[in-house]
């Protein structure tokens, strides 16, 4: 009987032919240090806003990618067997992206290493233990967040309330971005350390939790503790389905949760609100008072609230991309569009959502084929960790991550393939691609 799925053995072949003996060199427990590498170079990036040229930012991502996948490698053989939809929708997706690059080459530097770079990662990472691939992925998401915190707080004072904390970080944003893949690395880890009964690391790691979703909370991030809350949820059910001796009481420490981060979503939105519409009244004024425009602002007290206001001008942003889609994208990344039509002058925004943002930078179709992909993923991860939640403490990390992925995707531009999360959310895909999801490692590995 012939066994559904895509071949992927000849991908692996074709890698441990073009590493050769560097296979050898490399050890498999460096793959954390490789890992903390890769996503600590994204966190640096994140922390700068990119000030490097994107082509070659691309490349020394790429380079470490590769020493990742070095580490990675398992020595013996494996059959490697693709999902056809997994690896169908991402091929038709990031091939779409490169045929954008053809026409406008700035989304070269992007479509290539999605397109080519990140099946051999799955492949590698397919053939591995996933317990194991898991640890190293979540700590060195910890690992790699954890200084930048600490070099917020001694070197930036902590700031509460309007605009947000941002640290050493360009903005806020970017600093809730590295906080919830770091809180959401922790509480797997902490989540797992307690199943292993390892006391001490479970501290640790649930420290490191608090620390994160603390530094997310100060950022006033709204995207940011909106996946901070699905993460919490889905951990519960977690934790429910696998190991909770007291269901209810948990259920009940979650729903608490839920409510403080929505007391919290509100008065956070209600004071953004207001600074906005204080700065805007502010800004009539004084072009009034020195060019003698007629003020047209409302008064903050007599602002009526609006789509803008409440997705802080998002609202905007997307009716001018859906209004502007082409089938191969556009030239830039910045909406051109809704820029001239809001007079935004020096806010040169992008999407503010991942999936909008590649079918405006890529077209149309390639925005529905990452829309597809990603809830694909989000299936197969629920079902990877119904199949293994008994197993392993660890089989939630691809929900996790998806949940991640989409719920801060929903406001902000994240897919890239070296953007924090992005890469994160790509790293914990390789259990997804293979056809058989009970399966923990691939078949035919030689111990």
């Amino acid at each position: 009987m012939r066994k559904r799925g895509i071949d992927g053995t000849g991908m692996l072949n074709l890698y441990d032919r073009v590493t050769g003996i560097f296979n050898e060199i490399f050890d498999q427990r460096l793959l954390t240090a490789a890992l903390f590498a890769l996503i600590g170079y994204c966190v640096l990036f994140t922390q700068r806003k990119f000030p490097m040229r994107w082509m070659v930012f691309v490349l020394f991502g790429l380079i470490l990618v590769a020493f990742v996948t070095l580490t990675a490698r398992v020595p013996g053989k494996a059959r490697v067997r693709f999902h056809r939809g997994m690896a169908g929708l991402w091929m038709a997706l990031h091939g779409m992206m490169l045929v954008s690059g053809l026409f406008y080459q700035d989304w070269l530097p992007e479509s290539l290493p999605l397109l080519v770079g990140y099946p051999f990662v799955f492949s590698v990472f397919a053939s591995r233990d996933d317990e194991a691939t898991f640890r190293s992925i979540l700590r060195a998401a910890v690992l790699a967040v954890l200084p930048f915190l600490l070099w917020s707080y001694l070197t930036v004072p902590v700031t509460v309330g309007y605009p947000g904390y941002k640290g050493v970080f360009y903005d806020a944003n970017c600093l809730s971005m590295c906080c919830i893949v770091m809180t959401t690395a922790a509480l797997v880890l902490a989540y797992a350390s307690f199943c292993e009964r390892k006391a001490r690391q479970t501290v640790a790691y649930g420290l490191c939790a608090v620390l994160g979703a603390v530094t997310l909370l100060l950022t006033l991030s709204r995207s940011g503790l909106l996946a901070l809350t699905g993460v919490v949820v889905i951990l519960a059910i977690a934790i429910i389905a696998g190991t909770a001796k007291h269901p209810a009481r948990l259920l009940a420490v979650v729903a608490v949760l839920v409510a403080l981060a929505g007391v919290a979503g509100v008065k956070i939105t209600k004071d953004k609100i207001y600074e906005a519409a204080v700065e805007d009244y502010a800004l009539a004024v004084h072009n009034h008072e020195v060019y003698g425009s007629p003020i047209t602002v409302p008064k903050p007290e007599d602002r009526t609230l609006s789509m803008d206001d409440l997705t802080s001008d998002r609202w905007g942003i997307w009716v001018a991309i859906v209004n502007n889609l082409t089938w191969n994208g556009h030239e830039s990344s910045v909406v051109k569009e809704w820029v001239a039509q809001d007079g935004a002058g020096e806010r040169l925004f992008n999407a503010h959502n991942a999936f909008l943002g590649v079918a405006y930078n890529n077209g149309a179709i390639a925005g529905a084929l990452l829309v597809a992909y990603t809830l694909l993923a989000l299936v197969r991860a629920a079902q990877y960790y119904r199949i293994h939640r008994k197993r392993s403490p660890y089989a939630a990390t691809p929900l996790a991550f998806c949940a991640v992925f989409i719920l801060v995707g929903m406001f902000e531009s994240v897919y890239a393939p070296f953007s924090v999360i992005g890469c994160t959310y790509l790293l914990v895909q390789a259990p997804l691609w293979r056809a058989d999801l009970s399966r923990s490692t691939a078949e035919g590995i030689e111990e």
